[in-house]
């Protein structure tokens, strides 16, 4: 999968299927943010992963401290399983797990969806890594990777009959940015890749060559 192009494609064909209301709304949110300078503030390289537990669609708690007693861990942020771009950025993660695997590492993603949407979620996408719930983006908001949405962009998603604050858990409108992380097993942050764009998203072989850099 030429993952970059894909995301292009996709972000092309969405732009030109939605209304004009929809279309400025998403631009100017595009624009609101990169003014907030909000991924230049978020975890970076060389920072210390915040710990987390957290569990997924199943009943099962995930540790960060655990994960990373076993290795280095792959650690993503989606929006949610009614994402197009996140559709296309799950699937590659998932199919670049068995290499991630391979190099003595784990892959894990969190998304604010409440557990049953994730469980939806990777039954639906047949996701072979932990899909992790996190309410509220309270862990997100912790690693500075989640944001407000503006009053145009809510409208956007009243319109589409989807309520993020219900789906979420939350009294707020909140989503993270599409973002990735390569974690040493003392927790330090190797690799950084956050964007406001959902349609930009890590190479995942940039995630694998900074896991070979780790091995050796």
């Amino acid at each position: 999968m030429d993952l970059a192009r894909t995301l292009e494609t996709l972000r092309d064909h969405h732009m030109a299927a939605i209304d004009d209301f929809a279309r400025q709304a998403f631009e100017e949110e595009l624009d609101r943010l990169r003014m907030l300078r909000l991924t230049d503030e978020s975890l970076g390289v060389g920072d210390m992963l915040p710990d987390f537990e957290l569990g997924d669609g199943a009943g099962t708690v995930w540790r960060s401290m655990d994960l990373l007693d076993r290795g280095p861990l792959v650690l993503a942020f989606f929006r949610g399983g009614w994402c197009p771009y996140c559709e296309i950025t799950m699937a590659a993660l998932n199919e670049a797990r068995q290499s991630i695997e391979a190099l003595g590492a784990a892959a894990v993603a969190i998304s604010p969806e409440l557990p049953e949407h994730v469980a939806a979620t990777v039954k639906s996408r047949g996701l072979t890594y932990p899909l992790l719930s996190d309410p509220t983006n309270a862990y997100a908001r912790l690693c500075g990777v989640a944001y407000e949405l503006s009053p145009d962009h809510i409208k956007v998603h009243r319109d589409r009959k989807r309520s993020l604050p219900a789906m979420h858990g939350d009294s707020k409108w909140r989503l993270p940015v599409p973002a990735v992380y390569v974690i040493e097993p003392s927790g330090r942050v190797v690799y950084a890749f956050a964007d406001v764009d959902p349609a930009r998203w890590a190479d995942p072989k940039d995630l694998l060559d900074a896991l070979r850099r780790l091995a050796r």
